[in-house]
């Protein structure tokens, strides 16, 4: 099976040139491809070459893709969107603002996701390397499958049973249009889909996402939170990337920098103890085109094979004893007084900040309350009872 690399960071810490050079290297050994989910797509800048939505070659095992999201929808779920598009028109929006709202928030991060379930089912590469947008977005689109399956699971059958008993009336009553079974079918196909690429995903020996960090304190502050975030949903971590370090021969005018830079980078070894640090200097020329590209890739990765799976671990564990159930779940970084925790109908909702994760609890622990919750050497252990 396929390999998946996704490369995710804040903006500006080079992501794209660290996933691209990555996949360039890859692309001597392995057929690869690399697509950007980024809106604001730069591979075509990194390679030099113009890449369309669909799969370009780029040299005899190297492959490169920005997506559209309109081509993605109208290859996966048009059904859907015909639907949608239907209804604004009713609604009395004009055909064509009807159909660019018919995109509903979740389609895009969905159509990237499905075209690695696509790449990965037809076992069309070797390694499919992600250049993922920034943090914020690239957990949505994380997020989305499990956001997918609440909806499917609690709304969706109503919805559909509503819809089934409410057409024959409409049709008499209102020219509204109603959803037909083609339409819930593009729905349950949408997330069968999603509930594949998510358990993928998940899945440390088929995925590793790597965090891109410049050194600095904001770059590598969002970078703790978003390891944080990405071991809430179960994500495979297994690399940080330190990227842009000043060398010792950039002159006195940089001294400040290169001193701070020290101390973050000690603080990086410390933090991520498990994880494979990778750190990459500031190059003197510009990243563009295959060639400087894997240059760049060798200096980086320093004899290791980026295909190489650098962790795994258990980040979500259960346990029992003395007639209580202890979760225990990775959160380094995470922060008590911005935890809550509360049981809903068999879900153990696990807020952190602004992100939450819902846990599906085995259903001999759906009435199970949260009874206790502690912090202790990076992980949350949460007593149920």
């Amino acid at each position: 099976m396929s390999r998946v690399l996704l490369y995710t960071g804040k903006g500006g810490v080079g992501k794209t040139s660290v996933a691209t050079s990555t996949a360039v290297m890859l692309s001597k050994k392995y057929k690869t491809i690399v697509m950007s989910t980024d809106p604001a797509h730069s591979l075509s800048d990194s390679l030099g070459v113009n890449i369309g939505s669909e799969a370009t070659k780029i040299s005899d095992n190297l492959y490169a893709q920005e997506i559209n999201i309109n081509d993605a929808i109208q290859s996966h779920w048009n059904d859907l969107r015909e639907y949608l598009t239907a209804l604004f028109q009713y609604q009395g929006l004009d055909p064509i603002s009807a159909d660019e709202i018919a995109i509903l928030p979740g389609f895009e991060e969905a159509a990237y996701l499905l075209y690695i379930n696509d790449y990965i089912k037809n076992n069309e590469y070797d390694v499919i390397v992600v250049d993922s947008a920034p943090t914020g977005e690239a957990l949505r689109l994380l997020s989305f499958p499990e956001v997918m399956r609440w909806y499917m699971v609690k709304i969706f059958p109503i919805s559909r049973t509503a819809a089934k008993m409410a057409r024959p009336f409409m049709k008499t009553f209102s020219s509204i249009p109603m959803p037909n079974d083609k339409v819930f079918k593009s729905a349950e196909t949408l997330y069968d889909e999603l509930g594949n690429i998510h358990e993928i995903l998940q899945n440390p020996d088929i995925t590793s996402i790597r965090l891109v960090t410049n050194v600095d304190n904001m770059s590598y502050n969002e970078t703790k939170r978003a390891f944080t975030y990405l071991l809430l949903y179960n994500y495979p971590i297994d690399a940080v990337i330190a990227n842009k370090i000043y060398p010792d021969n950039t002159g006195d005018f940089f001294i400040g920098w290169r001193d701070s830079q020290v101390k973050i980078l000690n603080e990086i070894d410390s933090a991520f103890p498990e994880i494979k640090i990778f750190k990459s200097y500031l190059q003197d020329y510009e990243l563009l085109g295959s060639e400087k590209l894997l240059k760049f890739a060798e200096t980086l990765y320093n004899n290791n094979d980026p295909y190489s799976i650098f962790y795994k671990g258990k980040p979500v564990e259960f346990s029992r004893e003395n007639n209580k159930t202890t979760v225990k779940l990775k959160l380094p970084f995470a922060d008590k007084k911005n935890l809550n925790l509360y049981n809903r109908a068999g879900e153990l909702i696990i807020e952190v900040n602004n992100w939450k994760r819902i846990l599906y609890l085995p259903e001999t622990m759906a009435n199970l309350q949260p009874e206790n919750a502690e912090f202790k050497n990076g992980y949350l252990y949460i007593t149920l009872s």
